[in-house]
């Protein structure tokens, strides 16, 4: 039998209009034309990956897909459809659907056209999708690589938590993320770079933050414009509640307050019991 989103040998048996039909002895599939790498003659064996059309019919192609059932791969992302999931470019004539059951509830935190995804294939009914790998699948690869504490490694989202975020490396190493070593929101898919903390037993440690002093000065440009906008005033300060200043500048309490000195000592701002002003 002839199965979906497997590689399988098979025999030429004819030549039609549209292309070569290809068997196994007991079942037929086209090879069309624009998805033959060559020419063929009758009784030659071809090598594809069989995939479904758009008519969820049993097809061929000799080009190699970027993932199969058993072999993860890095897939695009090409389309998104609300309530349903994602749509990804498996190298494929036909693109395949990431159902919104492997993603997150929030479709603010969904993948966009142009990031990547790591996923295995799989089969339903007459169909091929698509499945994220998820922490434990991307650690069971068991890569032979290495990274060193300060590396920098390019990488992509791969997992949203609320305390924290898991990249996949291009590598396919997985790095975790705690909240604290994170610089604003992330979406599944998106690519980063990733400066690698602590090396565990099976994974590593790491912080999408930038260098602390990149940090402050971005920091202070943020308070700034936040004064500037309220007519040089506001009522934060370095005693306002931490879930204050996040609600307001999107910033923990400490970054906050590392700018905010910074500030003070530079003489841009000043301040007193119930809030910050400009300097004249």
């Amino acid at each position: 039998m002839i199965n979906l989103a497997e590689n399988v040998e098979l025999d030429v048996k004819r030549k039609s209009d549209l292309g070569y039909m290809l068997t196994d002895g007991k079942e037929e599939v086209l090879l069309h034309f624009k998805q033959s790498l060559t020419e063929h003659e009758i009784g030659d064996k071809v090598n594809v990956f069989i995939y479904s059309d758009k008519q969820n019919r049993k097809t061929a192609t000799e080009l190699t897909p970027l993932a199969t059932l058993n072999k993860a791969g890095f897939v695009k992302v090409v389309g998104v459809m609300n309530n349903m999931g994602v749509f990804v470019n498996i190298n494929t004539p036909k693109d395949v659907l990431v159902s919104k059951d492997y993603l997150p509830y929030n479709e603010s935190f969904w993948p966009q056209e142009g990031d990547s995804l790591l996923v295995f294939l799989k089969t339903k009914k007459d169909n091929i999708n698509a499945k994220p790998l998820s922490r434990f699948d991307i650690i069971g690869l068991h890569k032979d690589v290495t990274y060193v504490e300060g590396e920098k490694v390019e990488g992509f989202v791969a997992r949203i938590q609320d305390n924290g975020v898991g990249i996949v490396t291009k590598d396919m190493m997985y790095v975790s993320v705690p909240q604290i070593m994170l610089r604003g929101t992330y979406r599944l898919g998106e690519s980063v770079t990733v400066t690698i903390t602590k090396e565990l037993e099976e994974e590593y440690y790491g912080m999408l933050n930038q260098q602390k002093e990149e940090m402050i000065d971005s920091d202070k440009e943020l308070i700034l414009e936040y004064i500037k906008k309220h007519n040089g005033r506001m009522k934060l300060t370095a005693k306002t509640e931490a879930s204050i200043i996040e609600r307001e500048l999107k910033i923990s309490r400490k970054a906050f307050k590392r700018a905010y000195g910074g500030l003070y000592k530079d003489r841009i701002i000043d301040f007193n019991d119930d809030e910050t002003f400009l300097v004249k």
